[in-house]
This record gives structure tokens, C-alpha cells and sequence, in this order.
């Protein structure tokens, strides 16, 4: 009888990738069938986003008894938020659902500090209950592994290293896709691609334009929504930039996907708890010359200068220095698309999942 797996899957956010791996799983013999496992509401109070998370806990446990798999998978985060929805799901379903279940979590992005915090609750309680309950991790990158070893080995030796799943197939370059999104043909397009939060640098980004001597040939793109999206505007006004940037909002993950085949680099100096960042990769894959900072996942799989130019946390002028290297160097963004586009074989669904079907079958056997 084939393996099955039920898959806590996002609601809005990375649903392709959710799909990619299902299917992926389905090419292996597993049998899958999803569940909806999200955050809530980020605008919801606390009291509204526990019982959110309670309700979806039971549905979890009403799919489980229909569908009875062998491991349940879920798609989270190690940190503070994502842990409490982890801790209080899997209660639950240890609670009230009966049949044997191993628990593996994947998780985008963390803070690892979560295995410092001292309070009662995550010292006695969250962590110590995480640590018995979950079978396997899938971390993204060999940092986060090695930084959970030094505090806590146990969790650790549950660690398996994976990727997420790239298709570079879903970005196609397109003179209607960019006159629907005003990019122009002349200009050398730089992209961002993410949520439009502090700690992805995007301020550092947009302090970087005046900088550059090349800016009037340049136009720069921050696709996404987030909290700060109004003050980047806000800053963009005030630094006189509004002829070079476009903001485009929030783009679903279909419709995202195109831009990297429409633009000419990426600049994503983040240092957010990124595990593999998926805006970072999907443009490796489309063949961009990219920009960041080291860490995580791209420290992993990058070298400079054959995929990346490393920028340094928050430095505009580290960012104009790699814009501008970039736009007056054509064989060497010539290059640098190649190899990435190599790279990106490390990522198809087929070795991906292979990976963690090995990590699966660890779990499942032991």
C-alpha cells in the first residue's frame, strides 16, 4: 500500500509550492491529499488568531481520521508565532486523534533564537513538547542546521537540509507582461520581489539610486506588499525617485513568476531569518544576475562572482557599488545568468522530493 501524507499547506502565500512537492510525492508512489495549515489574519488580535488556529486544528483532525496517513506534513516557521501555532496543533491532534502518525515540519524561515527564550512557557513547555513531538525538520539552508546544533543537538539530529521546489518554466519573458506593468523597454529593470518589510533591505535599495550615476538608464521595481509599503513610497517621493521606481502591489505567485524573465537583475539585500528565499531563486533560475546578502540559503548554493555580487546589511552604498557593476558589465552578467540557470537544476521537483523521500522513509521506519 502506498505511503500517505497529509499536507499542511499556506492559503495564499507559496500554494505553487505546496502543489509542486504534492505532486512531487504523488511521482514517488506517495499518496497525498492537502489540508489548509496558515497563519491567520496578521491584522487579527491575539485571542482571534489563537482560536483560528484551535478551529483549524480540529479540521485537521477531522481529515486525519478521513484520511489516515502514515505522517502529516506541515509547512511552517521555527520562531515564536509559527512555533505556538505548531505547539497547539500537534496537542491537539496527539488529544483526540488515536492511530499511529509520525510529524514532520518544514520550515520557511526561522529564528533560532527561539531555543534562548527563557520564559516558562517556551523553555518548559513549547520547546521541550516540539522536541518529543516532531519526527523530522526540513530546514533550508546548513546554517540554520548548524546554528540549532549549538543550542539544542537533540532537535538537530532531527534536521534534514532540503530546497523548495524551482520551475523556471512559469517565467516567461513578454512584451505585453511588460507593458502591463509600465516596464520600459530602454531601461536596465531592476527587480525586487517580496514583502515589502524593512528587514528585506528595501530602504537600503532605494537609498542606493541616488547613488548611482547610471539611475536615469534605470528603472527599479519593488513588486510586493507589506507594512512598510506606504513609507518606501513615502521615502521615494521625498529622495525624488518616483521617475525611476514602480510599485506594483501585491502580484499573485502566477503572475509574479514573470517578472524575473522581464527583468535585467535582482536586488535582494535582505537580512530577514530567510531560509531560501524564494524571489532569490526563482530569478537564479530565469537566468538573472542577482545581488545579496551571504546568508542561509544563498551562502549554500552561490558563489561569488559566478551567481552572485555579495552586498553588505543595510549599506546603500554596497548595493550602488553591485548595481553598478553590474549594469557596466555585460559579460559578466553574460556569465553569471548562465551559471544560474545550472543552479537551478539542483532545484526541479524531481530531486528536490527525492531528497526528502529518503528523509521520510528515515522517520517512517524508525
Amino acid at each position: 500500500m502506498a505511503q500517505r501524507i497529509l499536507v499542511g499547506v499556506p492559503r495564499i502565500h507559496h500554494v505553487l509550492l505546496s502543489q509542486d512537492e504534492i505532486e512531487g510525492f504523488k511521482e514517488l508512489g506517495y499518496n497525498c491529499r492537502p489540508v489548509t495549515y496558515t497563519l491567520n489574519d496578521a491584522s487579527a488580535g491575539k485571542v482571534k488568531k489563537v482560536f483560528g488556529v484551535i478551529a483549524r486544528a480540529f479540521r485537521m483532525v477531522k481529515a486525519l481520521y478521513a484520511f489516515r496517513p502514515h505522517i502529516l506534513y506541515l509547512n511552517s516557521r521555527f520562531e515564536p508565532a509559527g512555533g505556538t501555532r505548531d505547539f497547539i496543533t500537534l496537542m491537539i491532534v496527539k488529544l483526540f486523534y488515536y492511530r499511529k502518525l509520525k510529524v514532520a515540519i518544514k520550515t520557511h524561515g526561522s529564528d533560532i533564537s527561539l531555543l534562548e527564550r527563557t520564559s516558562f512557557y517556551y523553555r518548559k513547555v513549547l520547546i521541550p513538547f516540539l522536541r518529543k513531538n516532531v519526527d523530522a525538520w526540513f530546514f533550508l539552508s546548513c546554517e540554520e542546521k548548524e546554528t540549532v546544533r549549538k543550542l539544542d543537538p537533540v532537535i538537530a539530529n532531527k534536521i534534514f537540509v532540503t530546497a523548495n521546489i524551482i520551475d523556471p518554466g512559469r517565467s516567461v519573458a513578454s512584451a505585453a507582461f511588460r507593458a502591463k506593468y509600465a516596464l520600459e523597454e530602454h531601461k536596465f529593470k531592476v527587480l525586487f520581489a517580496g514583502r515589502i518589510v524593512r528587514e528585506k533591505g528595501v530602504f537600503a535599495l532605494l537609498q542606493s539610486i541616488p547613488l548611482l550615476s547610471c539611475k536615469d538608464n534605470c528603472q527599479f521595481v519593488f513588486v510586493g506588499d507589506g507594512p512598510h509599503l506606504h513609507e518606501l513610497k513615502q521615502l521615494a517621493e521625498k529622495l525624488q525617485l518616483t521617475a525611476h521606481t514602480r510599485f506594483p502591489g501585491f502580484v499573485p505567485d502566477h503572475e509574479c513568476d514573470h517578472f524575473y524573465a522581464n527583468a535585467d537583475m535582482l536586488a535582494f539585500p535582505t537580512y530577514d531569518n530567510e531560509g531560501f528565499p524564494m524571489a532569490l531563486f526563482k530569478s537564479v533560475a530565469a537566468g538573472l544576475p542577482v545581488i545579496t546578502t551571504r546568508i542561509r540559503a544563498a551562502k549554500d548554493h552561490l558563489t561569488a562572482p559566478d551567481n552572485v555580487l555579495w552586498v553588505d546589511k543595510e549599506s546603500a552604498e554596497s548595493i550602488a557599488t553591485a548595481i553598478a557593476t553590474l549594469y557596466n558589465d555585460h559579460a559578466l552578467r553574460h556569465a553569471m545568468a548562465e551559471n544560474n540557470r545550472q543552479i537551478a537544476k539542483r532545484f526541479t521537483r524531481t530531486q528536490v522530493c527525492a531528497g526528502m523521500h529518503e528523509a521520510m522513509m528515515s522517520i517512517n521506519h524508525s
